[in-house]
């Protein structure tokens, strides 16, 4: 009997990559229900909003080092099919598409649409929510912006700019992560708003739009910490802040000599002290830490050599001055010694000095009256028992805590959190994400991209916190980048471990059929941790 041979031919080749995850995220949180009810779709185009932002999704999120928007250059290589849907292709996503969308966002409200999307997020992620973490970012842009796009838009505009780039307009990310870095609130922000304004209306604006327990404690940093803030959250928001350097109360506590214990964390100290600043029962922390007081030293020691200089400076200064009398010389002296606390004095005189009343040098005449004047002789050298004592208050800063029940430790550990909202931000700015690379022609859609590019963090977040749980429920690992066992792998270096990985498109019988090519056996298990949401997309 003849074996058949059944011709087979290769169509095409297609990336897969990581993105499958990416859309298995996006459908495992049942996002594209809640995007097609808010944003239905408009125009002659095949796609459904939900596609063409989850279109937007893969591309902030595909390690391309492609700007957010340029999807169609981006998507000629994927396989659109299996990521997005059936018969789409990338001559689908042109300008009008994605530029109609933007337009769509902004006309139902970025941070209305994305409240949406993160009450939708919690009935499947189900997390009860204990902390929320405020910060504010700024993001340069390209180009002149008249603000010219109507009320109700931002202001592009110049403000203090993080990032030093002086010379480009900017608009402000305010952001609110979980306990797990999960963002569940993002609004854009004029470019010269204020963060001391921004923070406290970015919590405010939270707790109407969700209904939360009110045990929840909101974190921010020195700028959140000002009498009208902590006034304006009220007795009901349970709050944790770092207390700014400017407050004379701070400054006293944090250079007094307090009695520290230590943690469990061995790089950290603390005590608590009661404070009632702007009229708020309040616990203060003073926390001495090792690392900060590491770094602080390296500074301090680099500037004493530059402080001495200047004291040296100072002290000619006023040993040249002439004074009228005695007691105004010895006052002087003081004043300097006072100023200029690194030095300490190794001789010190009064010395009487006499001038002729019109000003002229030379020998007086016989019988010229002269004015008697006084003058500082001194001489001085470091004081190091001040540098002692300055260098003993190194490492230290104060948070401080309307929540009077919790203790100094646990106070520290929650505020320890903060970093989740930092890294949140610069996972915006990661050039190999390339998120946030805005160079929009208006400010309603640059308003609209700054939502998406929270919406990928979201999903970025959420696929780590989930992937980590399920290999710390499976007692399972993954190999580092030393090949060696890691239960606690970052999202990025899992999305590596996907590149590569390849749609066959291949002619059978006539028909256009798919395989999926280069999955390892790690890439399987992982898969295999994530669930079956994620498992469709590569099998």
């Amino acid at each position: 009997m003849e074996s058949l041979e059944i011709p087979l031919q290769i169509d095409s080749i297609k990336s897969i990559d990581h993105l499958g995850i990416v859309a298995g995220t996006f459908h495992k949180l049942g996002l594209a229900q809640i995007i097609d009810r808010a944003l239905p779709k408009t125009g002659q185009h095949r796609l459904s909003s939900s596609q063409i932002l989850l279109a937007f999704i893969l591309n902030g999120l595909g390690f391309t080092e492609r700007r957010l928007y340029l999807f169609p250059e981006y998507c000629q290589n994927l396989d659109l099919e299996r990521l997005i849907g059936p018969d789409i292709s990338a001559s689908h996503f042109n300008e009008s598409v994605l530029g109609r969308l933007l337009d769509q966002i902004h006309a139902y409200g970025p941070t209305k649409l994305f409240t949406d999307l993160v009450t939708q997020m919690f009935t499947v992620y189900k997390e009860k929510l204990q902390l929320g973490h405020v910060d504010t970012t700024n993001f340069s842009v390209h180009g002149e912006y008249e603000n010219g796009s109507g009320d109700g838009c931002i202001r592009i505009t110049k403000g203090h700019p993080k990032d030093k780039r002086w010379d480009l307009k900017r608009f402000v990310l305010s952001l609110v992560v979980n306990q797990h870095g999960i963002p569940i609130f993002a609004r854009a922000h004029d470019g010269n708003e204020s963060d001391k304004e921004t923070l406290v209306k970015t919590i405010l604006s939270l707790k109407e739009s969700f209904e939360f327990d009110p045990d929840v404690i909101f974190m921010g940093d020195s700028a959140l910490y000002t009498e009208k803030n902590i006034n304006s959250l009220g007795k009901e928001t349970k709050w944790i802040s770092n207390v700014p350097a400017t407050i004379n109360e701070m400054t006293e506590l944090q250079k007094s000599d307090v009695d520290f214990v230590p943690t469990s964390d061995p790089r950290y100290s603390c005590c608590s002290a009661d404070s009632t600043y702007g009229g708020i029962p309040q616990k203060w922390i003073i926390v001495s830490s090792e690392k900060m007081k590491v770094r602080e030293e390296k500074t301090f020691d680099k500037n004493l050599d530059k402080r001495y200089k200047v004291a040296i400076k100072g002290l000619k200064e006023v040993t040249k001055i002439l004074y009228e009398c005695e007691a105004d010389t010895r006052n002087a002296l003081l004043r300097y010694l006072n100023k200029n606390s690194l030095v300490t004095l190794t001789e010190s005189d009064v010395k009487i000095v006499y001038k002729r009343s019109n000003g002229k040098r030379g020998r007086p005449k016989e019988g010229e009256v002269l004015l008697t004047k006084y003058q500082i002789k001194a001489s001085v050298k470091p004081n190091q028992q001040t540098i002692d004592k300055e260098r003993a208050y190194l490492g230290r800063f104060i948070l401080a805590t309307n929540v009077l029940d919790l203790n100094a430790e646990a106070v520290l550990d929650h505020y320890k959190g903060q970093m989740l909202v930092e890294q949140g931000f610069r996972f915006l700015k990661d050039k190999s994400f390339r998120v946030a690379e805005v160079y929009l022609k208006n400010e309603r859609c640059i308003e609209a991209l700054c939502m998406i590019m929270v919406l990928c963090l979201m999903i970025y977040a959420y696929t780590e916190w989930l992937m980590r749980k399920r290999l710390q429920e499976e007692k399972a690992s993954v190999l580092n980048q030393k090949k060696k066992p890691t239960y606690n792998p970052t999202l990025k270096w899992v999305f590596f471990k996907f590149r590569e990985i390849k749609s066959c498109i291949i002619v059978f019988n006539d028909r256009l059929c798919s395989s999926v090519q280069r999955l390892s056996p790690e890439n399987l298990k992982i898969l295999h941790l994530l669930g079956p949401e994620y498992e469709k997309f590569y099998i």
